[in-house]
């Protein structure tokens, strides 16, 4: 089943961001990314959550040239629904061709070139560090996930697909609904922060379900 409220991305630009501390120093559960957009300031609430494990969340950045998406980076600002399929905007960690790493990516001890980037995991602070990054650095975010049911905001900015089928996240499993942010420089240049749990499934059916 897809995301309850629908799926879609925000375009805007960085109005400030702020990370909620954790019982633990360093800690953080969510950073609270505030996005200007049309019809005022959106709460972008990125899941940075690594359940006090060291290897809890996984994330990467993705760097990609001014021809990837482009289409994307020129969207107006303000919140757009987008199909779960391909070729309508949607983004999928596991079926988006641009979000894929390379065959020289994979091999051991590749230099780093565009669009690879291996998964990292260890602290929210290492992860939040990383988003910072992407943040700083943009002239214009594009914010995937859930709207928020109530009020402007999106949420599930993460991988909504390969929750375990007992869990109490797996009805939301679906294909081409994952949440990520965005950075677009001021080149066109496009940096994608993404991020899941080791809870989830890295192989899925055509329903999201992990295999």
């Amino acid at each position: 089943m897809p995301l309850i409220d629908g799926y879609g991305v925000l375009a805007g630009r960085l109005h400030s961001y702020e990370c909620d501390n954790d019982r633990e120093e360093n800690g953080y559960y969510h950073c609270n990314v505030r996005v200007r957009a049309s019809g005022g300031v959106y709460r972008c609430a990125v899941d940075l959550d690594s359940k006090q494990q060291s290897d809890g969340l996984h994330w990467r950045v993705i760097d990609l040239g001014r021809n990837s998406m482009r289409e994307m980076a020129s969207l107006g600002f303000g919140w757009h629904f987008l199909d779960s399929e391909p070729g309508s905007g949607a983004i999928d960690y596991l079926r988006s061709p641009e979000l894929q790493p390379t065959e020289s990516c994979l091999r051991a001890g590749a230099p780093a070139e565009s669009g690879c980037s291996p998964w990292r995991y260890g602290t929210s602070m290492d992860a939040f560090h990383d988003l910072a990054g992407v943040l700083d650095n943009a002239v214009k975010l594009l914010v995937f996930g859930e709207p928020f049911r109530f009020g402007r905001g999106v949420h599930n900015i993460h991988q909504n697909q390969g929750d375990p089928r007992n869990s109490r996240w797996s009805r939301e499993n679906g294909v081409w609904q994952d949440g990520a942010v965005c950075g677009v420089a001021g080149d066109g240049s496009l940096h994608f922060f993404l991020c899941r749990f080791k809870t989830q499934a890295t192989k899925t059916d055509d329903r999201g379900r992990p295999l």
